[in-house]
């Protein structure tokens, strides 16, 4: 038995974003496992909100992480390194955290040494020469060097994708070539259960986030206006989650006249609202210019739906949904998204094929087998299988 201590500054269901969904649901894999976790972030947690046999440790100097643009600010990865200094970490056998937000895990590689603790980094994106798009201007080259010199740190790392997994290997060359890999799960009894619920009458087409210019809902806004017509009383397209390009995108949905064809759902109170969702729809969209993993293409597959994706150097879809096999991989450009996606909404026997595929997919995922590997790597032996 282990005692666990997962980091960061997010904590799901008070955040809906990918790394804090994951470190609950990884949590209570663990836990069902035998092994006492606990989750330490910003936040205020119920004990109801806690997976059962998880604890809740809050971290001080809270505030609110992101800027008007949904981009991470200076003052909160400052804050949230200082928060490392604070914690106590004599009861534990070993403590693992995120690589975002970068700066904390200087502070913390120290407090872990002085301690006498195992840390475990756990690589979610390597933006190396990507800061300069994300971030521009002179602050650009300070998080780069941040970047690379949080990859030298942790007596284990690992990377959620094979993307990631190279790049964080020549970042690290000198040590281990070769960082495992620990992907995100999804809990597949869970999100297919969804479907004993009476039918919902569901879009054609469902994409799940934030909505932020890094998602490309624009381009996917654009490609829907290029596709004919669907049946009258049909949604053609469903979007899920709120953010700061939500104004802009219902402006732009008034701007193509697609009106009561896409609708926004915001954020739903449940996550199992949106697989409810997603199970009655044909196809899942992921547009985006950079994801980690995507933890909602998995979930797509989970439930048998093929998912469309763009090509983009950032984007580690395709390590999860291969192209011509779960999904398909458009380039990012309207017409060639809308013809991926008429593409698969046209041709039902198809699409069929894709769906049996992606549940065949999603299995490699399931939370319990993920829990196994997480468990070997915190014990400091070599995960094996996916």
């Amino acid at each position: 038995m282990l005692r666990i201590l997962l980091i960061y500054d997010c904590i799901y269901p008070a955040s809906l974003g990918g790394v804090e969904y994951r470190n609950h649901c990884l949590a209570r894999a663990l836990a069902d496992r035998g092994h006492q976790v606990s989750l330490a972030g910003w936040g205020e947690l119920s004990a109801e909100s806690l997976p059962p046999g998880v604890t809740f440790v809050r971290l001080p100097f809270a505030v609110r992480l992101h800027d008007r643009d949904g981009k991470r600010g200076i003052v909160p990865t400052l804050r949230f390194a200082a928060a490392m200094l604070w914690l106590d970490l004599s009861a534990y056998d070993i403590v693992e955290t995120a690589n975002i937000p970068y700066l904390h895990v200087l502070p913390l590689a120290v407090r872990c040494w002085l301690a006498r603790k195992p840390l475990v980094v756990s690589w979610y994106e390597f933006f190396g020469p990507y800061w300069r798009r994300y971030k521009g201007g002179p602050a650009a080259p300070l998080f780069r060097g941040i970047e690379w010199l949080a990859a030298q740190l942790g007596d284990r790392v690992n990377a959620s994708c094979e993307q990631t997994r190279l790049k964080l290997a020549a970042a690290r060359r000198q040590k281990d070539p070769e960082p495992p890999l620990l992907p995100c799960g999804v809990w597949l009894a869970d999100v297919q259960r969804v479907l004993d619920r009476p039918p919902v009458a569901a879009p054609q087409l469902l994409y799940a986030g934030r909505l932020i210019p890094e998602k490309r809902l624009d381009l996917l806004l654009r490609a829907v206006a290029m596709l004919p017509p669907p049946p009258e009383g049909v949604i053609q397209l469903g979007i899920v989650g709120d953010g700061t390009e939500r104004e802009s995108l219902e402006s732009l949905r008034r701007e193509l006249g697609l009106g009561p064809r896409v609708k926004f759902f915001g954020r739903l109170p449940a996550i199992e609202d949106m697989w409810h969702l997603l199970g009655h729809a044909d196809l899942a969209v992921q547009p985006s210019r950079r994801e980690g993993f995507g933890l909602f293409p998995l979930e797509a597959l989970a439930l048998g739906k093929p998912v469309i994706y763009c090509a983009a150097e950032e984007n580690a879809i395709g390590d999860v949904v291969r192209h011509e096999r779960e999904g398909l991989c458009a380039e990012p450009t309207p017409e060639a998204l809308a013809a991926a996606i008429a593409r698969l909404l046209d041709d039902a026997c198809e699409r069929a094929e894709f769906s049996r595929r992606a549940r065949e997919r999603a299995a490699h995922y399931d939370w319990p087998a993920v829990a196994e590997r997480a468990e070997r790597l915190f014990s400091g032996e070599p995960p094996v299988g996916v």
